[in-house]
């Protein structure tokens, strides 16, 4: 799983409330019977009293203290359960309780992230993403390659299989996908698809459009931002695990936002870091609009498809 620090740590603050939250809450519990069953609270404090008994007489070497402090507190515990139950409690009311029993609401078992850390982590991964909603219509599961036509379904169903293998090798490799094709062709699509599956897998995803992307950067550099803020999100594009583009030449492309993007790839392929990049342009065109150096570092270290074909959501429509 990967996390930035200050998301982690908000996620095990929650984790700390939760367990305010039941504390007080049995607390609660226990004044209530207080309140209603006396004798409830006079057997609790002759527990606390034979505890402290016992306590002394062990200090003084008294052998038998424990086995019979045992036996003195099985029987109080016995006469407390009979008095909640007679008076129309269970008998675990005031047991300690949880919302997750498994790691008492902790995050951890035996050191081990618990199941309901990870879908936590899980979660606030989907919500940076902000993909969460779409990803329930466009994933591997709800894919439909009969829609294309024929004459390329055999190119579709390869790189289909690729992106698949893209997924189950990601642990492994750092590798990159550059995805052209004319507008409708399925390349949001299949980029949909990969990032629900490592969102699922605890991965961090960070998707943009292109004029989303570089919008925000532009706030991030001229306007007054927190540093905080500025470096958290400079940390998603460099530093998540995945880095989607979408739709690239769709901005407004200027010197600015061909410097930006060598720097993205550039520090991305620094730090191992896989990205995907779609477009509709022609690899010309990407030369021409984000320089030289740009292309080179797509061509020597993107793995490049096509998607060729009739426009899929007019065809839908249609």
């Amino acid at each position: 799983m990967s996390m930035n620090d200050k998301d982690f740590r908000s996620i095990m603050a929650e984790y700390d409330e939760i367990r305010d939250k039941n504390s007080r809450l049995l607390n609660d519990r226990k004044r209530e019977i207080c309140e209603k069953l006396p004798e409830y609270k006079e057997l609790e404090d002759r527990a606390a009293l034979a505890a402290i008994s016992a306590g002394k007489k062990s200090l003084e070497g008294d052998g038998s203290t424990l086995a019979n402090l045992e036996k003195e507190l099985r029987e109080i515990a016995r006469k407390k359960e009979e008095l909640l139950t007679a008076a129309g409690f269970p008998r675990d009311y005031l047991m300690p309780f949880y919302d997750c029993p498994d790691c008492k609401d902790t995050g951890f078992i035996e050191n081990e992230r618990c199941h309901c850390l990870k879908q936590r982590i899980i979660d606030s991964l989907y919500r940076q993403s902000h993909l969460k909603e779409i990803l329930e219509k466009e994933n591997f599961t709800t894919s439909d390659l009969s829609i294309f036509s024929p004459g390329i379904l055999p190119d579709i169903r390869q790189v289909y299989l690729a992106a698949k293998d893209f997924v189950k090798t990601f642990a492994q490799s750092s590798r990159n996908m550059l995805f052209l094709g004319g507008v409708g062709s399925g390349k949001t699509f299949l980029t949909n698809c990969i990032a629900k599956e490592l969102l699922d897998e605890g991965y961090s995803v960070v998707y943009f459009t292109a004029f989303r992307l570089f919008e925000l950067i532009a706030d991030n550099t001229f306007r007054n931002t927190g540093a905080e803020d500025r470096e958290g999100f400079f940390s998603n594009i460099y530093d998540s695990d995945l880095l989607i583009i979408d739709d690239l030449g769709t901005e407004n492309t200027n010197s600015f936002v061909a410097g930006q993007l060598f720097n993205i790839l550039n520090e991305r392929e620094i730090r191992g870091k896989s990205t995907i990049i779609s477009s509709n342009l022609a690899l010309k065109s990407i030369k021409d609009l984000y320089s030289e150096r740009s292309l080179s570092r797509i061509i020597s270290n993107y793995e490049l498809y096509y998607f060729r074909g009739e426009d899929l959501r007019m065809k839908k429509k249609g």
